[in-house]
Parts: structure tokens; C-alpha cells; sequence
């Protein structure tokens, strides 16, 4: 009789604790100076909605950013309570964690330790130095690269002008200022 009780609460409390666990689906992604970590609202073991207020990451820094289908965190590296690690003389190394603090107290709370790295070289950046410090070679990726403000998405003074007398023949408030 003892071991059948014994059974029944060890599979009712099973039962209880396993809906609880949660495959919480994170991304993170970094440069040197943010932290973006991007959080899937719907757990992959169960159906149960994740709730922005149930994660924070690091030392208690909230959801940033509530899309559709994901929760961002994006904070500088030096936030939240994030370590950097130098891990070679190009690379620095992001560590944190995210909490996942259920709003059902049945449930335990859920600590997902997070990496992420970042490279001080870029092939997009050009370095930049002054006569008396070393200079390094471009990038291949850069070094022929002619670009127009056209293929940069940029406008020029003339069109922002054409664009803005066109808005006002139209009577619709302008959000781009000349300085």
C-alpha cells in the first residue's frame, strides 16, 4: 500500500512539475558595442505562451522590443550585467544569461546561461588611423568598392528639395528637416 501511494504522489508530482519545463527557443546575436537576443513567446514542449514579463536578461534588464513572434533584448555590452571576455587579440567573448521567471508559482524558474562573439574586424569597415599609428591593409572586399549615394539609399539635397515641395502641393506635413 505504501509503495502504491509512494507511486501515485511521485506521478502526480511529475505530472505537475513537466509541464513546467520548457524548450525556450533563444537567438543571440552581438557586435562589440550590443547584445540582441531574440526569444521565441511559444515554448517548443508544450503549448504554453511565454510572456514578456516572464524573461529578463542578465542583472534584470526587461524585453526591449515585443514583435509577433519574438521578444527582443538589445542593450550595449557594457549593460544588464553582461561579462566580456578577451578571447584573442580580434575577438571578444559576451556572456550573460536569461531568466525565465514563470507566472505560474507551480513552475520553477529557468536560468539559460549565453554566449555570443564578436570580431574587431570587419570586411565592411575600412580602418582608419592617423600618420603615427600602423596601417593595415584593406579588405579585398573594399578595396575597389566605388559606391554612389544612389546604391547607399541616400538622397541628395536636389531630390530632398523635389520631395518636399511635392509634399507640399499635396498639403502633407513633412518629417524630413534640412539642417
Amino acid at each position: 500500500m505504501k509503495v502504491s501511494m509512494s507511486l501515485e504522489v511521485f506521478i502526480l508530482l511529475a505530472a505537475l512539475i513537466w509541464p513546467c519545463a520548457e524548450n525556450i527557443y533563444v537567438k543571440i546575436s552581438c557586435s562589440m558595442d550590443w547584445v540582441m537576443v531574440s526569444v521565441s513567446p511559444c515554448a517548443y514542449s508544450s503549448n504554453r505562451y511565454i510572456f514578456a514579463d516572464e524573461l529578463y536578461l542578465g542583472s534584470g534588464c526587461p524585453v526591449t522590443r515585443i514583435q509577433t513572434y519574438a521578444y527582443d533584448f538589445i542593450y550595449p555590452v557594457h549593460d544588464c550585467g553582461i561579462r566580456t571576455k578577451v578571447v584573442s587579440e580580434d575577438t571578444l567573448l559576451f556572456q550573460t544569461e536569461m531568466y525565465f521567471n514563470p507566472r505560474n508559482i507551480q513552475c520553477d524558474c529557468q536560468k539559460i546561461p549565453l554566449e555570443c562573439s564578436a570580431s574587431r574586424k570587419s570586411t565592411w569597415l575600412i580602418p582608419v588611423s592617423t600618420d603615427n599609428e600602423i596601417k593595415s591593409d584593406l579588405s579585398p572586399f573594399v578595396a575597389d568598392l566605388e559606391t554612389k549615394p544612389e546604391e547607399l539609399g541616400l538622397l541628395s539635397c536636389s531630390h530632398t528639395d523635389s520631395l518636399l515641395k511635392e509634399k507640399q502641393k499635396l498639403g502633407i506635413d513633412s518629417a524630413i528637416r534640412l539642417h
